[in-house]
């Protein structure tokens, strides 16, 4: 029996919508590979699963593979550049378009989220969950949407406990067994990371990424940098 496998990971250059794709494609080609049936999109809009259904579940070879719209609770407070407040939501017509083509939407508060304290408290209540979502943000901005989605379609009822599922955002993917809110910590597992961006253009507002090519005379290898952060240069 083998003791080891390897699998690839892609490394976007940069965080956000521009990847959406790209991560898609990945998605799928990875559920048929290891015979996943269910894929968990977390999405503000339902683009990105309105993208899946147009240009992945159409096709023959992913047809069986069951979507699962994962979204931010109703009355989620949002603002633009400018720090003015914007809705943002899954219209009615676009859910719609889900509906009929039999994808759920779960519409829940993150677990990540610290709740709201009344006026006679002075500190936010459930802060703990919250420092986890941190943690998994040193991987990328959208590990911890990846991670919540899977435990949200846990908790509807639309993935089994221990069930193994892709979850995915518009630049990260994971192959996880998936848990409930509750036993997260102690049963949720991330197989594999599919893809996910190397340089945290959002997150940790790095820029001008630097390609560095290894000399170790092998096959060539990148590394990753940033000259904000390193001081590098070419």
């Amino acid at each position: 029996m083998p003791k080891n496998f390897i699998a690839q990971t892609t490394y976007f250059l940069q965080e956000g919508r521009e990847n959406l794709e790209e991560c898609l494609k990945i998605a799928f080609q990875a559920a048929e590979q290891h015979n996943v049936r269910k894929i968990i999109i977390f999405t503000a809009r339902g683009e990105g699963v309105q993208i899946a259904l147009r240009d992945f579940h159409s096709q023959n070879q992913y047809a069986h593979v069951q979507l699962v719209a994962v979204t931010f609770p109703a009355d989620k407070y949002f603002t633009d550049a400018e720090k003015k407040p914007i809705t943002v939501e899954i219209s009615d017509d676009v859910a719609s378009v889900l509906s009929a083509n039999n994808v759920p939407i779960v519409k829940a508060h993150l677990p990540f989220d610290a709740v709201e304290p009344s006026a006679a408290q002075k500190t936010q209540v459930g802060r703990g969950y919250s420092l986890v979502g941190e943690a998994l943000n040193m991987f990328c901005g959208s590990m911890s949407l990846c991670v919540q989605a899977i435990t949200l379609a846990c908790d509807a009822g639309h993935v089994a406990p221990h069930e193994h599922v892709i979850a995915l955002t518009s630049d990260t993917a994971i192959l996880a067994s998936a848990a409930v809110t509750r036993k997260m910590l102690s049963r949720l597992v991330i197989r594999e990371i599919l893809c996910k961006p190397a340089i945290l253009t959002i997150g940790r507002n790095e820029t001008s990424p630097i390609v560095l090519e290894s000399t170790d005379g092998e096959s060539p290898k990148q590394l990753i940098a940033s000259a904000s952060e390193q001081g590098l240069k070419k």
